[in-house]
C-alpha cells in the first residue's frame, strides 16, 4: 500500500516549475512550498529583480532561478521562454500568478443610514479614472495570463513526451498542467474590490475552463485558483480598510460575518494546496476552480 502513503500521494520530487508573479504575495508562498518539497528547478518571472532575489533567499534548496520578464510584452516574455528553454528540456507545471489590483473604483456604498451618495458623484469618481488603468488591469490580469501560457506550451508538450508508456495497472505520471490565479472576486458580486480588478477575475476564471477544453486534447490540465484574503502588498488595503493587524491567520483575527473561518488565509492554506495540485495526487484534476477563502463569499455582506 505504499502507493497511498502521503510520502507518494503528494511527491512533487524532480518537478520542473515556472511561476509569474515570483516575486512577493501568493506566488512567492508558492515558490517556498515547492521549493520545500524538492522540486528540481523552479523558474520565477517577475519584472523587479529585487523583489525575486528575495523570494530565493526565503527558499531552502537552492532550486530558484530568477528571470526578468514583463508578461504583458510578447518579446519579454518570449526572451523568457528562451532563457528557460536554455535550462530546462521541459516543465511540468506552470503557474499564471502574476497579477494587479489597479486604481481605487470600488461601487458605491450605503451609508450607516442607508442612503446612498448622489449619482453625479459616483460619475464623477469613476469617470476620473483614465482608460487607460482601466485596461491595464485586463491586459496583466487576463491577456498577460493568456499569452504566458502560449509562450510555454512547448515546454509543456515537451514533459508530456517524456512520460513512460503506460502499463497495466499502474497510474502514470501526471500530464503536464497549468495553473491561473484568479480570485473570489471574479464571481462573487458581493466581494467589490474594483470594477477593473472583478471584471479580470472573471475572466480569468472563463479563461481556465475553456483552456482546459481546448488542451484537453494535447493532455495539458489547467486548473484555477480563487483565493479570498491573503495577506499581501495587493490586499493590504482589504485589512487596512477592515482595520485588521498583522497578517490576520489567527482564529478570530476576522469577524465571523466577514470571513466564516475568522482568519486570513496563510502560508501552509496555499503552499499545501499548490503542492497537492503538483503533485501525483493532484494528476487527475483538470478544469477546476478551487476557491479558497475561509468560506468568505458564501456569506460576506455587501459591504465589505
Amino acid at each position: 500500500m505504499s502507493h497511498l502513503q502521503a510520502s507518494n500521494l503528494f511527491s512533487v520530487k524532480d518537478r520542473v516549475v515556472v511561476i509569474t508573479g515570483g516575486g512577493s504575495g501568493l506566488g512567492r508562498i508558492m515558490t517556498k512550498a515547492l521549493d520545500a518539497n524538492e522540486v528540481s528547478k523552479i523558474f520565477i518571472l517577475g519584472r523587479r529583480e529585487d523583489a525575486l532575489q528575495e523570494t530565493i533567499s526565503q527558499s531552502i534548496n537552492g532550486t530558484v532561478i530568477p528571470i526578468i520578464c514583463d508578461i504583458t510584452s510578447k518579446k519579454s516574455l518570449e526572451e523568457a521562454y528562451k532563457a528557460v528553454a536554455a535550462q530546462t528540456t521541459h516543465i511540468d507545471l506552470l503557474i499564471a500568478n502574476s497579477g494587479i489590483m489597479g486604481p481605487s473604483m470600488k461601487p458605491p456604498q450605503p451609508a450607516a443610514d442607508g442612503s446612498l451618495p448622489p449619482l453625479s458623484q459616483i460619475r464623477d469618481k469613476l469617470f476620473s479614472v483614465p482608460m487607460d488603468e482601466f485596461n491595464k488591469v485586463l491586459n496583466v490580469n487576463v491577456t498577460g495570463s493568456y499569452y504566458t501560457i502560449l509562450a510555454f506550451l512547448p515546454l509543456l508538450e515537451a514533459a508530456n513526451k517524456r512520460r513512460p508508456a503506460p502499463r497495466a495497472g499502474v497510474v502514470g505520471a501526471p500530464t503536464a498542467q497549468v495553473i491561473i490565479t484568479s480570485s473570489v472576486a471574479g464571481y462573487a458580486r458581493n466581494v467589490s474590490f474594483s470594477f477593473a480588478f472583478n471584471a479580470s477575475k472573471s475572466a480569468t476564471t472563463q479563461l481556465v475552463k475553456i483552456l482546459s477544453t481546448s488542451f484537453a486534447y494535447y493532455s495539458i490540465r489547467v486548473n484555477g485558483l480563487s483565493p479570498g484574503l491573503y495577506y499581501s502588498d495587493m490586499a493590504t488595503h482589504v485589512f487596512q480598510d477592515a482595520s485588521i493587524p498583522g497578517q490576520a491567520i489567527e482564529d478570530g483575527s476576522f469577524p465571523r460575518e466577514m470571513i466564516p473561518a475568522t482568519r486570513g488565509g496563510s502560508e501552509g492554506d496555499m503552499g499545501g494546496l499548490i503542492v497537492w495540485l503538483a503533485s501525483n495526487s493532484g494528476g487527475y484534476i483538470n478544469g477546476n476552480i478551487l476557491v479558497t477563502d475561509g468560506g468568505r463569499i458564501s456569506i460576506v455582506p455587501a459591504s465589505y
